[in-house]
C-alpha cells in the first residue's frame, strides 16, 4: 500500500510539472486536446489499481492513448473457504495478506470523443492490452498452530505469466483549469490471466481546453 501511495503521488508530481510546457506547445498544433492522466480506484476481487498514461484528442474527434495500468487481486482461483493465517497480539489479530495477483497491464487504444460542454467531454475507448500477472495453484493443508499464530488452511504457488486481452473503457473529463482538470473512469480488460473491472478517479494536466485562433 506504502509503495502504491508513493507511486500515485510521484506520478502526479510529474503530471504537473509538464502541465503549463505542453498547454503552451500545443496551442498550433493539430489535436484539439494533449495531455496526460493519473489515476487510481478500486476493482472487482476487492482489488485496487493505479494508471498512468497519455491521450490525443484529434480534430476528426478521434482519440489515441496509450497508458500503463497497475492492478492487484485476489486471486481468481481463490478457494471459497480460504482462511488467512494470523498472529494474535494480545487482543488484536493481524491477518496475513490476501494471494494477490499483481498484473501489470499497457494498454493501448482508440476511441470517441464527445464534447458535453465548453470544459466538460465524454471518450469511449477500445484496444489491446499486454499483461503480465501470477497464476495461483492452491493446496489443501492441515493449519499449523502455534503459540501466537495459526497458519492458513491452505498453501498456494504462484507462477508469473504473461498474456493479451482486450481493454474497454470510457472516461468523464471536466478542465477545471486550461490545464489542469479531475475526471472519472470505468473500465472492463478481458484478458487471459484475470480480468478485471474498476472504477478510478484521476486528474487530468495538459492542453485542455480549445484556444481562440488569433
Amino acid at each position: 500500500m506504502k509503495k502504491t501511495i508513493t507511486s500515485i503521488l510521484l506520478l502526479l508530481f510529474a503530471t504537473t510539472i509538464f502541465c503549463q510546457q505542453t498547454n503552451d506547445e500545443i496551442k498550433t498544433s493539430s489535436t484539439k486536446k494533449f495531455y496526460l492522466q493519473a489515476g487510481a480506484g478500486v476493482a472487482t476481487s476487492g482489488g485496487a489499481s493505479y494508471d498512468f498514461g497519455i491521450q490525443a484528442v484529434l480534430k476528426s474527434d478521434w482519440t489515441v492513448s496509450a497508458s500503463y495500468k497497475r492492478v492487484e487481486m485476489k486471486a481468481k482461483n481463490l478457494p471459497s473457504d480460504y482462511e488467512r493465517g494470523v498472529v494474535y497480539l494480545i487482543f488484536f489479530p493481524i491477518y496475513d495478506d490476501w494471494p494477490l495477483n499483481k498484473m501489470n497491464v499497457f494498454n493501448f487504444t482508440l476511441g470517441k470523443y464527445i464534447e458535453t460542454g465548453k470544459k466538460t467531454w465524454f471518450t469511449a475507448e477500445g484496444g489491446l492490452s499486454l499483461v503480465s500477472g501470477q497464476k495461483f495453484t492452491f493446496a489443501s493443508q492441515t493449519k499449523d498452530v502455534q503459540l501466537f499464530y495459526v497458519s492458513s488452511n491452505y498453501s498456494y504457488q504462484k507462477e508469473s505469466k504473461t498474456g493479451f486481452g482486450v481493454i474497454l473503457k470510457s472516461d468523464f473529463n471536466w478542465a477545471i483549469l486550461p490545464f489542469a482538470g479531475l475526471g472519472g473512469s470505468v473500465y472492463a480488460d478481458l484478458n487471459s490471466l484475470q480480468s478485471p473491472l474498476g472504477f478510478e478517479l484521476k486528474f487530468i494536466c495538459g492542453n485542455l481546453r480549445k484556444h481562440k485562433k488569433k
